[in-house]
């Protein structure tokens, strides 16, 4: 499992700062200065998968240009990369048993958001057949 710890160690690597704020969004990218700000007080599972989706827009080095479907893209490239980076596919299928149809309780369990595990599972329909079976 991918732990704060690697999170950061990652940010580090990258060469990115990491920040923290108070209020609004839970996360932001700022290419021009290399640096990411998490809002205080998440829960580990919202605080790695945002921090992750943030790390997925510094590997890419994306910047929001106000055109909706680029914008878009960009969102959903993150996305992938973070659940790509968060969810480990033996992992996932050694815990999803457990879990049954329960997706909510399987990303608690995995320390991810439901959004990132529904992500992965669109990006690996092959994990999908594995856990039907």
């Amino acid at each position: 499992m991918t732990s704060i710890h690697d999170l950061h160690q990652k940010a580090h690597d990258m060469g990115i700062t990491l920040t923290h704020h108070d209020h609004g969004i839970p996360g932001i990218y700022l290419d021009q200065y290399k640096t990411i700000s998490t809002r205080r007080g998440m829960a580990v599972w919202d605080y790695k998968s945002v921090l992750a989706h943030e790390l997925g827009h510094a590997h890419y080095r994306d910047r929001r240009n106000g055109h909706k479907h680029f914008d878009e893209k960009q969102e959903r490239r993150a996305d992938e990369y973070a659940a790509n980076l968060l969810i480990d596919p033996q992992q996932l299928l050694h815990l999803a048993p457990w879990h049954g149809h329960d997706y909510r309780s399987l990303a608690a369990d995995l320390e991810v958001t439901p959004h990132l595990l529904k992500t992965y599972l669109q990006l690996h329909p092959k994990i999908l057949k594995g856990l039907a079976a």
